[in-house]
């Protein structure tokens, strides 16, 4: 099978969902079909940009089209790239704000099913639209309100042959405005396999502190924060507990922040608490965040629960069996179904203390290779 998927953008690390495509459809190529990737409005080209980006031993040929391009040239350039490759499906990974700044991206209404001609359309609904939530203000609900309407009118537009989307609240979401989705999760962007060079890996050693850590990991309870975390309700209560779990067993506390931070609130928290240790690593590379991720008893996550099958960084824990922690402020926890994923609600020094023994005895998460599969064959 041949598929051609559509996103916003292309920029390693800096594009959530190209981040995504590129490992699905490097999986997809794994899997003994074809695949390439055209981004269709991207800034971080200055025109037009082809390419192969790699992973691992796995090559994909990319096609990204500048934001700065007229809208007639970003679809005559993809439907020539569409007549050379001559998919069986193209596959649109579907992020409002990723193709306009107001979430309504008209000219995927306009063009895109123009542009395919008869292709078989396959729709990947990574969001749906703003002021979802309870907090939100109403400038944002009438935004939302009018990305509802556009959607919908989209899909009715574009007829595409199958719909996925990442969790079931969205599906539910779809299905109170007429249109059907399959759950599909999403996967971490972070590939567990890579590795870094020994010699890398200890000069970050070096340079973060982390050798009290490293040379005697049983000594302590750990807690990551992965990526771009943002403080929630109920997260300093959270902290308080670990540290009353860490002294209950004889552990000292410390909190790895993976990556960039920008939570300055969690951190100025940590730095009150006595007897924390607390690391910053900056920015690093697949191998290193690996190995950080590999010193961690527990993940700390900051994101909605019934969200967090669409958390990279949920993801990104889970799929090492690494038990993760939610606050207790959060009302949606199922404790029966989640603490079998490995999913903890801090609500007690004997929860954090259970989470932080399942760390070696949790099955981890592979959604990718299933979502490979969903993709293949969903319009069979």
């Amino acid at each position: 099978m041949k598929i051609t998927f559509i996103c916003a953008s292309l920029e390693p690390g800096r594009d959530g969902v190209g981040d995504y495509v590129r490992r699905l459809a490097c999986e997809i190529i794994k899997q003994g079909h074809k695949a390439e990737a055209v981004a269709l409005n991207d800034p971080y080209v200055a025109l037009i940009k082809k390419d192969i980006q790699w992973l691992h031993t796995v090559g994909l040929s990319v096609f990204r089209l500048s934001s700065s391009l007229s809208m007639a040239d970003r679809y005559k350039y993809l439907h020539n790239r569409l007549e050379t490759f001559d998919p069986d499906m193209v596959s649109l990974q579907y992020v409002g704000f990723g193709f306009n700044k107001y979430g309504l991206p008209i000219d995927i209404l306009l063009k895109l099913r123009k542009t395919l001609n008869k292709r078989r359309l396959h729709l990947m609904l990574h969001e749906l639209w703003c002021g979802m939530a309870i907090t939100a203000g109403q400038k944002e609900k009438i935004l939302g309100e009018t990305q509802k309407f556009f959607l919908k009118t989209m899909i009715k537009g574009l007829k595409p042959e199958a719909i996925f989307t990442s969790i079931e609240p969205y599906q539910s979401f779809l299905q109170n405005i007429g249109i059907k989705a399959i759950v599909v999760p999403i996967f971490g962007n972070v590939p567990a396999n890579e590795e870094c060079n020994e010699n890398d890996w200890q000069h970050l050693v070096d340079e973060t502190g982390l050798s009290s850590l490293v040379t005697n990991p049983q000594a302590w309870l750990t807690l990551g924060f992965f990526g771009t975390t943002y403080s929630c309700q109920g997260l300093d209560e959270l902290l308080e507990l670990a540290a009353l779990a860490a002294k209950s067993g004889g552990l000292k506390l410390g909190v790895i922040f993976i990556g960039n931070n920008r939570d300055q609130h969690t951190l100025d928290l940590i730095k009150t608490m006595p007897n924390t240790t607390f690391w910053q690593t900056g920015a690093l590379s697949t191998g290193k965040i690996n190995r950080c991720m590999q010193l961690i008893n527990i993940g700390v996550v900051t994101s909605p629960v019934d969200g967090i099958n669409k958390s990279g960084s949920a993801l990104a824990w889970m799929e090492r069996g690494i038990p993760v922690l939610i606050s207790k402020a959060d009302k949606h926890y199922k404790e029966g179904a989640m603490a079998k994923q490995g999913i903890y609600q801090a609500t007690s020094v004997n929860v954090i203390l259970n989470a932080y023994k399942t760390k070696d005895e949790l099955v981890p998460v592979n959604n990718l290779k299933k979502a490979a599969v969903a993709y293949t064959t969903c319009s069979l």
